[in-house]
């Protein structure tokens, strides 16, 4: 009891400091000034090194929140709590230079267990969209033939605080639901210290939503099936805007501006196999951007699709069957991006290769993924991010719930 109560105030401490950096960079990219900013994946821990696939694989080794029926899943012994950082190497290309970036960071803070034998749960704290970036340019200054330097920049994105539960109706069926908690700021920023100056746009957003999902699994011989659907439905986002000026150190509060942000509708499917300690998955979804103005004349916006796939196989040898057998995965994963610039896609492509390694003398586990990837094109002037990204995944599982007897 004494064990169970320290991870449960381990879990509920970690994610108010987390709440706490909620501002804090999870990505760097000059395209995450639209809108958002970056999407974030939703496949956290052993499915990153499958590609983000696991739409229809259930909450076992770790927590998909991918799909919320997938909780029921999980063992009705084990409590599991993960946490995940992550460490990027990003080289910024164009046709004329390159420029490279370095940036980690904490990113989620998950934990799951099972309430009763058709009921589960999970809840935690994760990035939904980032902003992260810094341009510098030269203006002309009026009048004259001479130029200044003119920073852009912008910080934020919105997170997510989710309760999700998951019901088992019938053997092979699962059903679930997360409510969110979506919150955060989108804040752009203009400097100059030729000029003395400083603009900086902040605008805060918030509301509550929720996601769906349903899981089906049967078995042939000796395969297991499995079957998910997953739907998000769109929302508005309340917003409040506050814009300030700084000249020579005199701050002055402008009038705020109008902006609307809201969550795109996505609905995704997918389907997997498993047999003994094999498992593999494929995933498709697609989000509803079509129609959504940014007002500006070169950027539009289009439903886009993702498209995964991932495996998942034992080490070989002695090791296989027991708590000390490794698991190895791939996976990849291709994603159209909603922005077109000057009609031109921002796709992101990317290949995984990822490991479980169990802790010693334990039931849990670090899972961890090596992302390579690109994202954007060098068309139309454009610029071309290629990315190497380190996420570890530690994934920590207790017996709470196994009574102890005594002779």
């Amino acid at each position: 009891m004494v064990r169970r109560e320290k991870i449960f105030i381990l879990t509920i401490l970690c994610m108010i400091a987390f709440a706490g950096r909620a501002s804090a960079q999870t990505n760097s990219s000059p395209y995450s000034a639209f809108g958002l900013g970056t999407l974030e994946s939703n496949g956290i821990g052993p499915l990153k090194g499958m590609g983000g696939t696991g739409i229809a694989l259930p909450s076992d080794k770790s927590i998909n929140f991918l799909n919320p029926a997938s909780y029921s899943g999980l063992d009705s012994l084990l409590s599991i709590f993960e946490l995940g950082i992550f460490g990027r190497y990003t080289r910024y290309s164009t046709l004329h230079e390159n420029q490279s970036l370095v940036n980690a960071n904490l990113k989620y803070i998950v934990m799951g267990f099972r309430i009763s034998r058709w009921l589960a749960t999970s809840f935690g704290f994760t990035p939904y969209s980032s902003i992260g970036y810094h341009i510098n340019t030269q203006a002309p200054v009026e009048g004259t033939n001479l130029e200044y330097k003119k920073t852009f920049s912008g910080e934020g994105g919105v997170n997510q605080v989710y309760l999700g539960f998951s019901v088992r109706p019938f053997k092979n069926l699962s059903l679930g639901a997360n409510a969110l908690y979506l919150f955060g700021d989108v804040t752009h920023s203009e400097t100059s210290d030729v000029f003395s100056y400083a603009y900086r746009d902040v605008t805060y957003v918030s509301n509550v939503n929720f996601n769906y999902g349903l899981n089906y699994h049967f078995s042939i011989k000796k395969f297991e099936y499995y079957a998910g659907v997953i739907y998000n439905p769109s929302k508005k986002l309340v917003t409040k805007n506050e814009t300030t000026i700084n000249i020579g150190g005199l701050v002055e509060d402008l009038k705020g501006h109008t902006y609307r942000y809201g969550i795109p509708s996505n609905i995704g499917v997918g389907i997997g196999v498993r047999k003994d300690f094999f498992s593999a998955g494929i995933d498709f979804e697609r989000e509803g951007w079509s129609g959504i103005s940014f007002n500006n004349p070169h950027v539009s916006t289009r439903n886009s699709n993702r498209y995964s796939i991932g495996v998942e196989f034992p080490s070989l040898g002695p090791r296989k069957g027991t708590m000390k057998m490794f698991f190895y995965r791939i996976g990849a994963e291709y994603r159209e991006s909603y922005l077109l610039i000057d009609d031109h896609p921002i796709d992101y492509r990317a290949i995984t290769l990822g490991a479980g390694i169990p802790l010693k003398g334990a039931l849990s586990t670090i899972n961890v993924a090596l992302e390579l990837g690109q994202n954007g094109t060098l068309n139309g002037g454009l610029f071309r991010e290629t990315f190497c990204t380190l996420h570890l995944d530690m994934a920590l599982r207790d017996l709470w719930f196994m009574k102890k007897k005594y002779l």
